[in-house]
């Protein structure tokens, strides 16, 4: 059975652009620039030492209103691509990306906490070990995400140090 290490992306592996006060929790403002790419203290080395230890890397994010003029694909894709390929120079790939490009509304089956987004990934994989797999990430939708899983969840706290619990 291959365990898996589910990522999020914004504020548990790259900086995310603070919120203002005031604004609904699930309302997220993407980098505007693949210039502001930047990594979370740990974000790679905690990758890189989640793939000797045998885990497969699954990235999930949810990008509200992609495709939109508050949020551009070409602009997610540069960031992406950034964000990608420092990664590669580094020996680090994801296995699979899932992307919910959907408002907190629109009632979607991909967007976390509900698990739509990785099912067909979980299914063609066939092998995956829920049991020792893992979800890191900053929100508390992301939580919720690995409960539905049934992984273990690991909080990240927004834009603070990547860290593997040391019990692993």
């Amino acid at each position: 059975m291959q365990k898996v290490a589910l990522v999020d992306r914004d504020g548990t592996i790259i900086w995310e652009p603070e919120r203002p006060e005031r604004v609904d929790p699930r309302e997220t403002f993407p980098l505007v620039s693949a210039d502001q790419v930047s990594f979370v203290d740990g974000a790679i080395d905690g990758l890189k030492r989640l793939v000797e230890r045998g885990y497969k890397l699954v990235l999930v994010t949810n990008q509200t209103f992609l495709g939109t003029p508050k949020h551009p694909q070409k602009v997610f894709d540069q960031v992406m691509n950034r964000m990608l390929g420092e990664l590669q120079a580094h020996g680090v790939t994801f296995e699979f990306i899932m992307i919910c490009p959907h408002g907190p509304d629109e009632g979607c089956e991909c967007r976390k906490p509900k698990t739509g987004g990785v099912k067909k990934y979980l299914e063609e994989r066939g092998d995956v070990d829920l049991k020792n797999s893992l979800m890191f990430g900053d929100r508390p939708t992301d939580g919720e995400f690995a409960q539905n899983l049934g992984v273990k969840f690991i909080k990240i706290e927004t834009n603070k140090r990547f860290e593997i619990p040391s019990d692993m």
